[in-house]
């Protein structure tokens, strides 16, 4: 289950702010990389960006996968923030203890509209295993910023 704060912003207001969150560069058009232009909705300021935040239940969801060193990994249910496009995630893992051990704690992976994963694994390469999780609290913070 994830706690969902979000907010529509209208675009001027976010380009007064620092679009860099929505386009991932400069507010400026002219500041674009050669060849890259913003959405047609984005330029004529009838855009708005959609922003939601939430966090995963601390201990809950997480799941043993097996690679070098087992590690964990959890998926993140975004849907109730009602994106429209492909968001940008930008994340972290909390806990109680031990988290600032962890690999993989900002890295996102298969997002979509509606969600994303996260692995994680202990640093030295131990094994990792979901009771850690459990016992320690963990669960991810995220933001997402709609990129309709």
């Amino acid at each position: 289950m994830s706690i969902v704060r979000s907010a529509t912003v209208a675009l001027s207001a976010a380009l007064a702010f620092g679009a860099t969150m929505m386009t991932g560069v400069s507010a400026h058009a002219d500041a674009l990389p050669t060849g890259q232009k913003l959405p047609a909705a984005v330029a004529s300021g009838k855009a708005t960006i959609r922003i939601a935040s939430g966090s995963t239940e601390p201990g809950q969801g997480w799941v043993l996968y097996e690679n070098n060193s087992p590690g964990l990994y959890i998926d993140v249910d975004t849907s109730s923030a009602h994106f429209t496009g492909n968001p940008t995630y930008l994340v972290s893992v909390g806990g109680l203890a031990h988290h600032f051990e962890l690999t993989g704690t900002s890295t996102v992976y298969r997002p979509t509209a509606t969600g994303f994963r996260v692995y994680i694994r202990w640093s030295n390469g131990i094994p990792l295993t979901v009771e850690d999780a459990q016992n320690f609290g963990w669960y991810v913070n995220w933001i997402g910023i709609d990129n309709p």
